[in-house]
């Protein structure tokens, strides 16, 4: 991503081209139908991205510029589907020139609560609370994109924004088991297999290439990735039947599925087979307990998943899938404890080597990603702080903000992976001076000319203080949520900073 190759864009200073080049790159090619509407949708997300979290009236620069963005959401092709249409061609885009060989396409399900917006039509319940069923809002089903062996972030391939169906009659006992998985709101961890699957086929060379061009590079395994609630008969076989194009799945293992053709079940088979060796992890200090060392007992081995009875049964299903499950097993757990750490992943990819089955676990360790990128997305972006009068306007706003946690992320990991990148490549120019005119405060002044450009990694470390990251030595590297406290901060101090620096003048 580089400022010298890039032409200035019409309306927007030179202070915000970075923002504004990065709006162009992922919504530059939107069609709304007006080219007017095309522009104003880059202006208004490039505005946001300067000011993560705040009202249209805070991201705009007037009275004028609120109301368009307003009279922009009412635009009737602009949706949330078409949002993340033209968003995840730039995530493909840059997963290919990562040159990253497996991609984990992560998946997890959030629940935003709009309850207290009682003119807003459309919203559903998302209470699991039988004593306060009826909090409003909407579900968000995510599909973040991430390398699997790198610390990347490259955004979205997709999400699916709905309200959840009121209850219907009461039904009798096993009524849910007689329908079919369309009919189901569990559809959702299906339909991110099936943007995974195209993501897939994008990577695929042209079906016809010339003898003169050079062999095009071998397509990604991309691995679709979910927690326990993934653990679906359906989404098993669908990964399976793809299982040779390059198509992987990694879930966490719910039930205890029955094995075909033996009488064990598939954890107890799991624990007569032998261990294959030992993990040691350092466990940071959570929820009031400290920092340990967990010692964890390895397994793994292959099984054929029997067809479920209901499935056999109500739909006639008769395909078995083939698996592997590998278990993760703290021993000795201390006091206090309870019976330790204990991960079962079921996986449709081969698992043969110990080195296989720990690479399955770090893979698996990475879905705290979606965890983070939804906390941004609440906390950080404030998404159910929006005070849209319709689910027409409020869910391509949603959509946006959504964007906006992708690129928070997206710097965070960069700054991780490639530290001695240049700053320039996420920050505008003034929010680097200004930057840095505010960590010189106080400070004996460097000259100039002799002074190297501010690193990504600097600039992420002097953006985390902001946001209150007091860099000692057992904080760790700044994570996303203080990163976006610290970039709101430093738009204010941008803003002052444009407005009392010293002009050149001509003449």
């Amino acid at each position: 991503m580089s400022t010298s190759s890039t032409r200035t864009l019409p309306g927007l200073s030179n202070a915000v081209q970075t923002n504004a080049r990065w709006a162009a790159e992922e919504l530059g090619s939107i069609q709304l139908g007006d080219a007017r509407s095309n522009r104003r949708m880059v202006k208004v997300f490039s505005q946001m991205l300067n000011s993560p979290g705040k009202s249209i009236p805070q991201c705009s620069r007037s009275v004028a510029e609120a109301k368009a963005f307003y009279r922009l959401l009412d635009v009737e092709e602009l949706t949330d589907t078409l949002l993340f249409d033209v968003h995840r061609q730039a995530v493909l885009r840059r997963a290919q020139h990562s040159g990253c060989r497996v991609l984990l396409a992560i998946q997890d399900t959030t629940a935003c609560n709009f309850n207290t917006r009682d003119s807003l039509e459309g919203l559903g319940s998302i209470s699991s609370n039988k004593l306060r069923p009826n909090i409003a809002g909407l579900h968000v089903h995510s599909t973040l994109l991430s390398a699997a062996d790198e610390d990347a972030v490259f955004g979205l391939l997709g999400a699916k924004l709905y309200a959840r169906k009121p209850p219907g009659k009461e039904r009798g006992a096993g009524a849910r088991n007689r329908e079919p998985i369309e009919a189901k709101e569990s559809i959702r961890w299906l339909e991110s297999l099936a943007l995974a699957r195209e993501a897939r086929q994008w990577f695929e060379p042209p079906a016809q290439a010339s003898a003169s061009q050079a062999k095009p590079a071998q397509p990604p395994l991309i691995v679709s990735v979910g927690d326990r609630e993934a653990d679906i008969y359906e989404l098993l076989v669908e990964a399976q039947q793809h299982r040779e194009q390059g198509l992987g799945l990694l879930v966490r293992s719910q039930h205890n599925r029955s094995l075909k053709d033996e009488e064990a079940q598939l954890w107890q088979h799991l624990e007569h087979s032998k261990q294959a060796g030992s993990l040691t992890l350092e466990l940071p200090r959570s929820q009031g307990q400290k920092a340990r060392q967990a010692t964890l007992s390895v397994r793994f081995t292959a099984v054929t998943l029997a067809v479920p009875v209901n499935q056999a049964k109500y739909m006639k299903k008769d395909t078995p899938v083939e698996a592997s499950i590998v278990e993760l097993r703290e021993q000795d757990a201390p006091e206090g404890q309870g019976k330790g750490i204990c991960w079962r992943l079921l996986s449709t990819l081969k698992v043969d080597t110990l080195e296989a089955a720990l690479q399955m676990a770090r893979w698996y360790a990475k879905r705290w990603q979606i965890e983070e990128f939804h906390r941004i997305l609440k906390t950080g972006c404030r998404v159910e702080a929006r005070q849209m009068r319709s689910l027409e306007r409020l869910k391509p706003m949603m959509a946006l903000d959504m964007l906006v946690a992708c690129r928070i992320m997206g710097m965070s990991a960069g700054a991780r992976q490639r530290p001695q990148d240049p700053a320039t490549d996420w920050l505008d120019e003034d929010e680097i001076s200004a930057l840095e005119a505010y960590e010189s405060e106080g400070k004996k002044p460097v000259k100039t000319n002799s002074a190297p450009p501010m690193s990504l990694g600097a600039a992420v470390k002097s953006i985390a203080r902001l946001g209150g990251h007091l860099g000692r030595k057992g904080d760790g590297h700044p994570g996303a949520q203080v990163l976006w406290q610290g970039l709101n901060k430093l738009d204010m101090i941008t803003d002052v900073w444009r407005r009392l620096r010293p002009r050149q003048t001509y003449g």
